[in-house]
């Protein structure tokens, strides 16, 4: 059996050596910050100047923000997975993501690095701290760790991520289920199919995945772009991705799939969503989680959006998440020993929310608060300003707008009307009145449950 897997990781070796490696691209420096986007900046969001923004000869694009005398290095690494045609299994992915973590963690133990890995929307982010005198050889491991050419690690970080799933818990899998009908995918691992994919699997996956030119690299050092170029054009040199295809330029456009056509249901009102019934052997109180998709088209409506999710959270378990044109509103709630009055209940909270108009006292305290806990998780994270920037990334129409993204986001958020959040939650947050686009769904219930749920409203 070992001799069979390994004719076969031998097979697969060779095969990839045959495939051409792509021409390299122009590189690209932007070295100069617009001066209106560098005062807005310095307004509502962390002390930076707007980064500079490269494009190296491979296809990776870099945004490089410079705080003078530093002494630590933050490198983060944000790898579209939904972005492109028919992207690897959420299973694949994980196991990716599991290789190229643990590989950096053994690979940069000399520098006393620390590695951390998220999961975020559409993507996988690898984040690299470091101490700033090491950076030339951060780059250069990543380089090693990326260029690898079907990687003899994958099998085992297949398993390695199996042995370390948990048992199935209700609010996942009934959060699944909503993601599901939405997006038609989540995010949950499927131990089952995780076990199942093969040798060629995940090297399918990792040619798609470990190409430099869907990539986006952010990084936060003492030292400029301008005398790290060398260290940069060194990593290039050896990451290379595989064959001609068009090349997309613009960092927002890389990392977002196409918005999905949300479904044309309301929650106890015509047209009715059908409550999904989640089978499971999960241990505990049911749960159910509702959601909708929600049209973010400008940096306005973003804004809007998250005060409404910030007001709304002090009352209800309430999150959302942004990707550009789209965002995801999901409110969960535990169903309890009453599920027909519970379901009914969340409804009809949910509904009073968005129908009812809110001091503006109230919003400026919700937004002065969202605001300052933003840049103390930053601070607490040890001044790590990548993870900012890749959240102004999701907030950006275009790369020229992600360096004051932040800022911006925080001067529409404290300018909020009330009137204008008022229409926007009666448009959105109305599961009986407002526009279609709710779905839900609950895990973990009783045989006894599901039938009094039955008797509220519809259920497959």
């Amino acid at each position: 059996m070992k001799r069979a897997a390994l004719g076969l990781a031998l097979a697969c070796a060779v095969v990839s050596c045959k495939k051409h490696r792509a021409p390299p691209v122009q590189e690209v420096w932007d070295e100069e910050p617009v001066p209106e986007e560098a005062e807005a900046i310095g307004n509502l969001a962390p002390p930076w100047s707007a980064p500079v923004r490269g494009q190296l000869d491979n296809g990776l694009l870099t945004f490089w923000l410079h705080e003078a005398d530093a002494p630590a290095l933050h490198l983060r690494l944000l790898v579209p997975t939904g972005a492109r045609a028919k992207p690897p299994s959420t299973e694949a992915c994980a196991a990716i993501a599991e290789y190229l973590r643990w590989e950096l963690v053994r690979r940069t133990k000399k520098y006393d690095a620390d590695v951390s890995l998220v999961h975020a929307p559409d993507r996988i982010e690898l984040a690299v701290s470091a101490r700033g005198r090491d950076l030339g050889g951060i780059l250069g491991t990543l380089g090693v760790v990326l260029a690898a050419r079907s990687p003899a690690g994958l099998d085992a970080a297949r398993d390695r991520l199996a042995s370390t799933l948990d048992d199935d818990r209700a609010d996942e899998l009934a959060a699944e289920a909503v993601l599901d009908a939405l997006l038609g995918r989540g995010d949950r691992i499927d131990g089952g199919r995780l076990r199942d994919l093969d040798r060629a699997d995940l090297v399918a996956a990792w040619e798609r995945l470990s190409d430099p030119r869907d990539h986006v690299l952010l990084v936060h050092a003492g030292t400029t772009a301008e005398a790290a170029k060398s260290d940069l054009r060194r990593l290039a040199s050896h990451w290379r991705g595989l064959g001609r295809r068009p090349l997309q330029s613009e960092a927002v456009k890389r990392l977002r799939g196409d918005a999905p056509e949300p479904p044309k249901t309301r929650l106890l009102a015509d047209p009715a969503a059908p409550l999904t019934i989640v089978r499971t052997k999960a241990q505990g109180s049911a749960h159910i989680v509702i959601g909708r998709v929600v049209a973010t088209p400008n940096a306005r409506a973003r804004s809007l959006a998250r005060v409404a999710q910030r007001v709304a959270q002090e009352e209800s378990d309430v999150s959302i998440a942004f990707a550009g044109d789209a965002a995801v509103v999901l409110v969960h709630a535990p169903v309890g020993g009453k599920p027909e009055k519970k379901l009914r209940e969340l409804v009809d909270r949910l509904s009073t929310f968005a129908t009812t108009r809110q001091p503006r006292q109230r919003l400026f305290q919700a937004v002065q608060l969202w605001l300052g806990a933003r840049v103390v998780e930053a601070s607490l994270a040890g001044e790590d300003w990548t993870a900012l920037l890749s959240s102004a990334i999701d907030l950006a129409d275009r790369d020229a707008d992600i360096a004051a993204a932040l800022a911006r986001d925080a001067q529409h958020m404290l300018a909020v009307d009330a009137d204008a959040l008022l229409a926007w939650t009666k448009t959105w947050l109305d599961p009986r009145r407002g526009t279609p686009g709710w779905v839900w769904a609950v895990a973990g219930a009783s045989e006894a449950e599901v039938r009094e749920l039955g008797r509220v409203t519809a259920t497959r």
